[in-house]
């Protein structure tokens, strides 16, 4: 089972040298470098790239819609893993952001194709056709609101209180893994006014993203890394019993019964494959992990 472990993302202003130079030092399983209206930050992402990838995450650079070609043009190298694509409001726009890609790719020696999306949706035409718009092109491999942004776009300034987007962050969900593209988002309120907070506070709405259906959180702030990331991972109690159901429930189809208790529960298929799956997501996170140790040991 594959398995994609983008729990963290890191967005740094790629403007910012003193971010850039320390973005490897945060634990984050990706950096997204921001050139978004920034000409001399588009001429410096190539080493921006190399410095980022230090820790071993996976490096992305977000472009500006209005400057797409330029801002592909100077991001796209060796060592990049994939582009954020914001404010993405048709499926057009997507393939043709993978037409220039491509042509990129080519021109570059990058294994064709290889290269991934990140699709930010910030108005409500982009939530109204997300569907096609998460099915443009295989390279969308994530797919996250800025809910700021669409806030602004409905014309409405958001309330503690309430939250707005209910709708629009469950449909990226559904949506989303329906195309196997993975939901990325922290739960409300952080998700339209992030700020930092004890390690605690922001560990509990990560979980709640995650049990929104999210597979990760893009990072304001790199102190969001360290909960973000234990939070989508799955805990040793977790793994625990989950092995205990793959064992249990092993016994009953050897048996004869397509359900057996443990611990008081019954365990049927439903359940045996939930397991599976989460202790696929846990080898997973610690290979992903161990990848950054050995390069954080070599930096």
């Amino acid at each position: 089972m594959s398995l994609l472990v983008r729990r963290s993302n890191l967005m740094v202003s790629a403007g910012d040298a003193g971010a850039v130079a320390s973005s490897w030092r945060h634990n984050a399983d990706a950096v997204t470098l921001d050139i978004t209206g920034n000409a001399s930050a588009r001429e410096s992402v190539k080493a921006s790239i190399a410095t980022a990838a230090k820790g071993g995450a996976e490096i992305f650079v977000r472009v500006s819609k209005a400057s797409l070609q330029a801002d592909l043009e100077a991001s796209v190298w060796p060592g990049l893993c994939g582009i954020m694509l914001p404010c993405v409001e048709s499926a057009a726009e997507v393939s043709l952001a993978a037409e220039i890609m491509a042509a990129l790719e080519k021109q570059r020696g990058i294994a064709a194709g290889s290269l991934q999306f990140i699709l930010m949706l910030e108005s409500a035409r982009g939530v109204w056709d997300i569907r096609p718009i998460v099915k443009a092109n295989p390279r969308v491999t994530q797919a996250a609101l800025d809910e700021r942004a669409l806030a602004a776009d409905l014309g409405f300034t958001p309330l503690p209180e309430l939250d707005p987007f209910d709708y629009a962050r469950g449909r990226l969900a559904v949506e989303a893994t329906a195309a196997k593209v993975a939901a990325v988002g922290m739960a409300y309120p952080l998700s339209v006014q992030p700020r930092e907070l004890p390690h605690a506070e922001l560990h509990e709405l990560a979980t709640k993203a995650k049990n929104l259906g999210m597979k990760g959180v893009i990072c304001p702030y790199s102190s969001w890394v360290a909960p973000v990331n234990a939070a989508f991972t799955p805990t040793p109690e977790l793994v625990e019993w989950n092995r205990r159901v793959r064992e249990a429930f092993a016994v009953g189809v050897a048996a004869g019964t397509a359900a057996v208790p443990l611990d008081g529960k019954m365990i049927d298929v439903p359940v045996d494959e939930w397991a599976i799956v989460v202790l696929a997501m846990a080898e997973a996170c610690a290979a992903r992990d161990a990848q950054k140790r050995a390069a954080l040991a070599l930096a």
